[in-house]
């Protein structure tokens, strides 16, 4: 088994496919005891050899119900002692190659980074790979400032933990054959949003070189507005008080019982949220990233902007349909039916746009939908699209470089279309792949091709900064006078501003 030896101590790995692999490495101390919801802590050195032959337990997460058409993951072994990454590499021979930092999704609740096998990539191109978990719900993305001064980032402690495992990998990457000077960081969806927060985030500075955003949500607000009441009524559904017992009873709580807060307390009257298109606002606080004014200062496409020629390299985009994945977003009508025209008029008018507009728009995007279709498909926008947006166009205005993508392909399974998460089915070989809950997520005749596309232009990126792919479209840079975007698909080409007119909706 190989053994490599890092500034921490020695870490033993074993034979994987082409290359080598090491599982559950620890990057900081358990957060548990006193340590919980307190921000990371390097790893301490030791003196024997690390077994790194097995993967670390996940975070704590709550057992989601699944229907056919949604993501199945398998289960996992899970504790509030998580803090571990994955390294995934072609070898240990002292080699600089360039490494890919991947942030696992999962709505900040469920996920980890052993359901990423490295290898795919390590198998086709020269590079290290590095999964990693994080803490979630309450553990991981809960204010507790207003109860502790001290803990005012305590509600990005999720991103705390992504720090310190960039620094680990800063300071012990070398060893597996990487390249601390060349690291991108890339993920999906809440790890999506996560690799925005660290563009937004001044801390994380130097850390990595280039980043890849997939269906980012970073519509933030600030942790003053409705922090602080989320957390108190988390704290009496435990039955404390935040006036007295506060802390004591987050800190004495079973894991179970702070997962089950992510579950809506439908004793509370505030648990029920009037149909919307799922904008973050003060009334509809839970377990996720904030503005908390000392690790992230300001909205993530402010600091961008401000930042200007000084980001780094940016691809970002996200799928074309991923509201299909999420109608419960919008609510529910008591009667169970569908929104009518009326109703999907009054969400798109609360929601700052035009309503008649909107409709117009939608109908374009899908020719024959219902009202209610529509507003599903608006939350692709609301939810995803909108600040990739946003992210993409302080970039290009503030002088850095940056590229887009748009992943097109439709699934058959149901009428999720080209839905939420799709890009990773052949990012990371999903569709071809032995997860059972993943591979026929595609759909029929998923084109096998598009994966090895998509990671040779994400690996030429982490090489060089400019995104190619033998055999495929040039792919032009994102400028907001022509808004080029790839589209990802069975034939793979590149339109100015794919579907404009849903854009020019919102903005």
């Amino acid at each position: 088994m190989p053994i490599v030896n890092t500034p921490l101590g020695d870490i033993r790995g074993q034979a994987y496919k082409n290359g080598l692999v090491f599982r559950g490495i620890r990057y900081a101390e358990a957060p548990v005891g006193e340590r919980r919801f307190q921000p990371p802590q390097p790893v301490a050195a030791w003196a024997d050899v690390y077994d790194a032959t097995d993967f670390g337990a996940s975070a704590p997460q709550p057992e989601m119900p699944v229907s056919e058409d949604s993501l199945q993951l398998p289960k996992e072994p899970t504790d509030e002692d998580c803090l571990f990454l994955n390294v995934y590499t072609p070898s240990t021979d002292g080699r600089r190659r360039p490494v890919l930092f991947w942030i696992h999704g999962g709505g900040y609740i469920v996920g980890s980074g052993r359901a990423y096998d490295g290898s795919v990539f390590v198998e086709e191109h020269d590079v290290v790979v590095v999964t990693v978990n994080y803490r979630m719900g309450a553990l991981g993305f809960m204010h507790v400032g207003h109860l502790e001064p001290a803990l005012q980032s305590s509600v990005n402690n999720g991103i705390l933990d992504q720090i310190c495992a960039l620094e680990w990998t800063r300071d012990n990457i070398a060893a597996f054959g990487g390249d601390p000077d060349n690291v991108l960081i890339f993920g999906e969806s809440a790890g999506g949003t996560s690799t925005a927060m660290l563009l937004g985030c001044p801390r994380a500075e130097g850390l990595f070189h280039k980043a890849i955003v997939h269906s980012p949500h970073v519509d933030l607000i600030h942790i003053e507005d409705g922090g602080a009441e989320f957390t108190d009524r988390c704290i009496r559904r435990l039955g404390g008080d935040p006036e007295t017992d506060g802390m004591e009873t987050l800190r004495k709580a079973t894991v179970d019982e702070l997962n089950g807060l992510v579950f809506p307390d439908f004793s509370d009257p505030k648990a029920f949220q009037a149909p919307a298109l799922s904008v973050r606002t003060a009334s509809n606080v839970t377990f996720s990233p904030a503005i908390d004014g000392v690790l992230i200062p300001a909205p993530v496409a402010d600091t961008i902007r401000s930042r200007g020629t000084g980001n780094v390299p940016i691809i970002g985009g996200g799928c074309r349909h991923e509201g299909t994945l999420f109608p419960e977003a919008l609510g529910f009508k008591p009667d169970g039916g569908e929104f009518t025209e009326d109703e999907a008029s009054a969400m798109f008018s609360a929601a700052g746009v035009d309503p008649s507009q909107a409709l117009i728009a939608y109908e374009t995007l899908a020719p024959g939908s219902t009202p209610h279709e529509k507003l599903v498909y608006a939350l692709t926008d609301t939810m995803f699209r909108n600040s990739m947006v946003r992210i993409l166009d302080a970039l290009a205005d503030s002088g850095g470089r940056c590229w887009s993508w748009m992943c097109t392909w439709e699934t058959d399974l149901a009428k999720l279309k080209a839905t939420h998460a799709m890009d990773l089915m052949f990012l990371w070989d999903w569709a071809e792949g032995d997860l059972p809950g993943m591979s026929a997520f595609a759909g029929t005749d998923a084109p096998n091709d598009l994966g090895h596309a998509m990671r040779e232009y994400w690996v030429s990126f982490a090489q060089s900064g400019v995104p190619r792919a033998e055999g495929e479209p040039d792919w032009p840079e994102y400028e907001t006078n022509n808004r080029a975007v790839l589209l990802l698909d069975a034939e793979r080409r590149v339109v100015d501003d794919f579907d404009g007119e849903i854009r020019r909706l919102w903005f």
